[in-house]
């Protein structure tokens, strides 16, 4: 900046203009030109530094708001999996309590079976029984009534054929 300063003093006066020849105009421009260059590669140093100075603020905030969202997220997966860990164990307790129901239930329905069963089988034993004892008891008398008509018989037989 400071040569861009002096370069323009010195164009600008008259007495410079007087004795300048064209190389030293043709070496001015070249001085010119090149201080400009410098001046454009300082300015986009000072830029470039500026910007990865905001990219690195930048880069900080983002980096410190994830890890605090990380953070609660991991807080709220924690609770959730604390949650899920309670619901597991009342789930295996009622799942206990309901298998217990379930075998209870079952040990009733069969129960109730074989007393439906009993209900059944009893009467029609004690009344099987009772046939066949009354049907011995109908065949003994049979018998007992076949004797007492063969030993009539014998007896009216021999009545008939005794003298009279």
């Amino acid at each position: 900046m400071k040569t861009i300063t002096i370069l323009s003093l010195l164009l600008l006066t008259s007495a410079a203009f007087g004795e300048l020849t064209k190389e030293d105009l043709h070496d001015l421009k070249e001085d010119l030109h090149k201080a400009i260059k410098e001046d454009i590669a300082a300015s986009e140093k000072r830029t470039r530094e500026y910007i990865d100075l905001k990219i690195d603020g930048v880069e900080k905030s983002l980096n410190a708001r994830i890890d605090a969202v990380e953070k609660n997220l991991n807080t709220r997966i924690d609770a959730v999996h604390t949650r899920i860990d309670a619901l597991d164990g009342r789930i295996g307790k009622l799942e206990g309590s309901l298998n217990d129901r379930i075998g209870d239930m079952w040990r009733v329905v069969l129960a109730l079976i074989g007393f439906v069963a009993a209900a059944i089988a009893i009467p029609q034993i004690i009344i099987a029984r009772t046939e066949k004892r009354r049907q011995k008891d109908i065949e003994r008398e049979h018998q007992d009534l076949q004797t007492e008509i063969e030993r009539l018989r014998g007896r009216l037989e021999a009545l008939e054929n005794t003298p009279s």
